[in-house]
């Protein structure tokens, strides 16, 4: 099969030519959030959320976890996407930067592969409190975006995030800034737990000083879309090909960017260097419309979606991938959709997930 296959494509656009054969970076955004302390908005499982990010880095960086005793694992104990990442990077040999942005546990990577940013959390978001700092963050990430992409030899940045209730987040900015969202966001587990988010953030939005983009980041945000948003600013400034590597989230980074273009006069998003790369489970994911929301933003932005044939493997918790588990995170389809373009395959992914399975989570029923 060809690459191509293996890559589900809405929408005419070069952009994969144009990253064939260019040499990556993949940036993960970490964060928590204060509110799945005490709801549950995330489909991370509870006893190991505010470890969650760090174990997913560590995972990725040094091949095993060390926050905790095996890599995450969602509600329904499917494991984290952060394995399809590791396989990636390990695979293809691509290097990898950790951006924390409020992480609860730093996680035990070196010192060259992480940049801190803010140690505080992301707050309550069902309280309007989520940060008071969204424009400071934005300026840190261009700046951080500024220094890669003039120092960088790489041509093609997949960013991705690691934020266990980031669905929420991006539910809560995507409605402040008018967009029709309530019935298009996705969730990482089987059940969305729909109405919770929508009351969650609804009693955020209404704590919001105004409708401004950076009114909305500090009500009901994370701290992971700012950054992006400014690393992105930079990036495409510096003429480097960015994969935003997620769903409802990523898209909701998109709308962020869109409303701050509007006040610096920059276009970022119809440049041609910015796609959106997630996986075949997401797309699929009835609950949610991650084409219809990029299509609201009102740009041309290419998504992608990479296939795993998840069916086929003979792990359990693998196949329940197919059936709605964890479905994105840690840039699985955005470094996936990169790698697939330039020599792996889906095959190749679960064959290396499979055979370090009982390393990473010993005879743990997954």
């Amino acid at each position: 099969m060809s690459p191509s296959d293996d890559i589900i494509s809405l929408g005419d656009s070069n952009f994969l030519e144009c990253i064939r054969g260019k040499k990556p970076l993949f940036i993960s955004v970490i964060s928590s959030i204060e509110t799945t302390r005490y709801l549950p908005i995330s489909g991370v499982n509870r006893e190991v959320i505010e470890y969650t990010p760090a174990a997913d880095m560590e995972l990725v960086i040094r091949g095993r976890s060390l926050s905790l005793p095996s890599p995450p694992v969602d509600a329904t104990m499917s494991p984290s996407p952060a394995t399809i990442t590791r396989a990636n990077v390990h695979l293809r040999d691509i290097p990898v930067l950790t951006v924390d942005a409020g992480a609860l546990v730093r996680p035990k990577i070196p010192p060259s592969t992480y940049i801190p940013v803010d140690r505080r959390p992301t707050g309550d978001i069902s309280k309007g409190l989520a940060m008071e700092n969204s424009r400071r963050l934005f300026e840190v990430g261009r700046e951080i975006g500024r220094r890669l992409g003039a120092k960088g030899d790489f041509q093609v940045a997949v960013i991705g995030e690691c934020v266990p209730g980031g669905t929420t987040s991006a539910l809560g900015v995507l409605l402040g800034l008018g967009y029709d969202a309530e019935d298009k966001v996705s969730s990482g587990s089987l059940k969305n737990p729909r109405e919770l988010k929508l009351r969650v953030v609804r009693e955020g939005l209404k704590r919001a000083k105004s409708r401004d983009v950076f009114d909305i980041l500090n009500a009901v945000g994370d701290k992971m879309m700012p950054v992006v948003a400014g690393m992105v600013f930079s990036l495409v400034r510096c003429k480097k090909y960015i994969i935003l590597g997620g769903g409802t989230q990523m898209a909701s980074v998109l709308a962020v960017i869109k409303e701050i273009e509007g006040k610096l006069k920059e276009s970022i998003l119809d440049s041609g260097y910015i796609s959106l790369g997630t996986t075949e489970f997401l797309l699929r994911d009835r609950h949610s419309d991650i084409k219809g929301l990029v299509e609201e933003i009102g740009e041309d932005i290419p998504v992608y979606a990479a296939r795993f044939h998840y069916e086929r493997s003979k792990i359990e918790g693998l196949r329940a991938y197919c059936r709605g588990a964890v479905k994105e995170g840690v840039g699985a389809g955005g470094i996936s959709i990169y790698s697939y373009l330039n020599g792996l395959s889906p095959e190749d992914i679960r064959d290396y997930v499979e055979s370090h399975y009982y390393k990473w989570f010993g005879n743990r029923k997954l």
